[in-house]
């Protein structure tokens, strides 16, 4: 009863929002098979022994055969952009022989990327972990940039590093980055419903984002759509010591576009506004990927803003704080950060748009403000020690409820019916 599961991504160190999640399966998978049944195959990885299971590494496909797929299937409206730059004969190849050697019970694709290597022979054993659906999160991008001019997107991200450096200026370029996120979102969107359609069952973080694709596939027979939680390692516990100073944090990975844009945002339009109530207020920006100009904004604060790089024990910061900012004006998914701060009872300030995915409400942790006036008074208003305490028995409520260790396994447990 061995388990497969399959990416691009190696899980370790979990240091971003996708790595917490595929370390969370194997982490649930070793506890229910044990880690001599579970296998990671990897595209371009480099076996190490401090891999908690057996890792199976794959051949990354070359830049010819990458850019070869990008004309073929691309470019005639076969696959998204994401699935042509992992696309070659000798992967297809490589993931067969590994499949056959291994002869697992239960295959688990990474997103589309990985799904177009499923073999249609064994559906009966195979799930697609969509992450969230990236369609709608390049149409959020557009959408951002229509309603605010000053959004600077990256929209390759953390994929970067399996795109040529030739192609990667288009992506940059403000006329043919929106030219490229029409296209990739409708041709993403395609490959989301083949997915839900192909797949026994697909998996996705978000239950909005789940409900959503079950619409959009039902016009033919549809797998299983449902939405599983992060697991977050449960944090140190520690009583909270907040005794009312202005002090806020943003947490995550900076090179992501909507982190990069929700700081930039919230540096120019809320920031200024606390600092005229409570001039002596700080934020610490903990994440790596800090772009120049990002640096340079935050420099133009002075000593109330800080960035601080990547901080592998979040539990002092968390623990202190008056509030996470969460102050995203586009994104998909569900954020890692918000689960992160509920697990140690830290206070929620988020967008909309950053909250999807949550219950919010000062009861359940997570308060839920667009607008720079409104965004800077929730903040303030936290500053009150007894009103800070509530909303945190709040956050650590809702996290024992939804984002607990045996609350996710429950749910593994149902979505790849291990238990």
């Amino acid at each position: 009863m061995s388990v497969a599961l399959l990416s691009a991504v190696d899980p370790f160190p979990a240091d971003a929002g996708k790595k917490v999640v595929l370390a969370g399966f194997i982490d649930y998978l070793v506890d229910r098979r044990g880690p001599d049944k579970v296998h990671y195959l990897l595209v371009g990885g480099q076996a190490r022994p401090d891999f908690p299971v057996t890792m199976h590494t794959l051949p990354k496909p070359s830049r010819r055969a990458a850019l070869g797929a990008v004309l073929t299937r691309t470019g005639t409206g076969q696959a998204s952009l994401q699935e042509s730059l992992l696309s070659s004969r000798l992967l297809n190849r490589a993931v067969g022989e590994a499949l056959d050697r291994i002869g697992p019970s239960l295959e688990i694709y990474d997103t589309i990327r990985m799904a177009q290597y499923a073999d249609p022979a064994g559906a009966g054993q195979q799930i697609c972990y969509l992450d969230d659906l990236f369609s709608e999160r390049y149409l959020g991008m557009l959408a951002a940039g229509d309603r605010y001019p000053d959004v600077k997107m990256r929209p390759l991200g953390n994929f970067a590093e399996h795109v040529p450096t030739s192609l990667r200026p288009l992506a940059d370029s403000r006329r043919p980055q929106r030219a490229l996120l029409r296209m990739e979102s409708e041709l993403a969107r395609r490959s989301e419903n083949r997915a839900a359609q192909r797949f026994r069952r697909s998996l996705l973080v978000n239950q909005g984002e789940a409900d959503r694709l079950t619409d959009r596939a039902e016009s033919k027979p549809c797998g299983d759509v449902v939405a599983v939680p992060p697991l977050i390692a449960p944090p140190e516990y520690r009583v909270r010591q907040y005794r009312g100073a202005p002090e806020f944090l943003f947490v995550g990975l900076l090179s992501l576009p909507h982190n990069d844009d929700g700081v930039r945002s919230f540096l120019a339009d809320v920031w200024p506004g606390v600092l005229r109530r409570a001039p002596g207020a700080k934020l610490r920006v903990i994440g790596r990927g800090a772009s120049p100009g990002l640096a340079e904004l935050a420099r133009s604060f002075g000593d109330s803003v800080t960035i601080e790089g990547y901080v592998k024990d979040l539990t002092e910061a968390l623990s202190s704080a008056a509030a996470l900012v969460n102050h995203l004006r586009f994104g998909s998914g569900i954020k890692l950060k918000v689960i992160e701060a509920l697990g140690r009872g830290l206070p929620v300030v988020s967008t909309g748009v950053g909250a999807d995915g949550f219950a919010a409400g000062a009861e359940r942790g997570v308060l839920v403000a667009d607008g720079a006036s409104l965004f800077a008074d929730a903040m303030l208003e936290l500053t009150d020690p007894a009103y800070n305490r509530a909303v945190s028995d709040g956050a650590r409520a809702h996290f024992a409820d939804t984002f607990s260790r045996e609350a996710v396994f429950a749910c593994y447990d149902a979505a790849f019916a291990l238990g």
